[in-house]
């Protein structure tokens, strides 16, 4: 049977074909950036999740340490008739004094494992954290924060206290064991009898370095 010279060869229907998709890419590639992404299907976007809450921590503490002359004590650790740093910001504050006729502030850090002298005589009553962080008065272990009355008197005189919320979770989990309770209770109790003046900061190595930051001398006290 012979072939229509109307039908095209398959050459020819080849050729054709090549043709068009040539057009069809040419008029692609002259489209507009916008008119050619219209063309592309794209995932809708994830809806979003909101983040976790974050706890607001107060730093203007820092702007009020306006002496020419500063320094943060660290106090990391319960030595042996420890003062937390007392004595030697009193010996700093008096020295500046003596010597240049000025005055000075200073910056006590209670962290780590001294973090129980940042709470009341309450919560020392309460918990028993002389007998537990070996603290004596005397011969007895401590019923009271016996560095209390030194710690208020140096907040009263612009002194700035800093307390590690870290170590305070931490030794509050250490107390509801002990009291069969929840760690969460403690904690918040915590947090409601701390020394008055006395500042939480994230963790104690943050509030040492952020008062040097911000133009401490540093002496480490325990």
């Amino acid at each position: 049977m012979t072939q229509s010279s109307d039908s095209p060869t398959p050459r020819r229907e080849f050729i054709g074909q090549m043709a068009a998709s040539a057009i069809v890419l040419a008029g692609a590639a002259c489209a507009s950036p916008a008119s050619v992404a219209q063309t592309i299907a794209t995932p809708a976007p994830a809806p979003s999740q909101p983040g976790p809450s974050q706890t607001k921590w107060d730093d203007s503490w820092t702007t009020r340490l306006t002496s020419a002359h500063k320094a943060v004590f660290d106090s990391p650790e319960i030595a042996e008739n420890s003062t937390l740093g007392v004595l030697q910001a009193q010996r700093y504050v008096s020295g500046v004094t003596a010597a240049l006729g000025a005055t000075a502030q200073t910056v006590i850090v209670v962290r780590h494992k001294s973090i129980p002298f940042a709470f009341n005589d309450a919560m020392w009553e309460k918990y028993n954290i002389g007998e537990s962080s070996k603290v004596k008065i005397g011969d007895v272990w401590a019923k009271k924060n016996p560095l209390l009355s030194q710690l208020q008197r140096l907040s009263s005189q612009g002194h700035i206290l800093l307390g590690c919320d870290l170590a305070t979770q931490g030794y509050a989990a250490g107390y509801a064991e002990k009291a069969k309770t929840t760690m969460k209770a403690v904690y918040e109790e915590l947090k409601a009898n701390l020394i008055p003046g006395l500042i939480l900061q994230p963790n104690g190595v943050y509030a040492v370095l952020r008062a040097q930051e911000v133009g401490c001398a540093y002496m480490r006290s325990t």
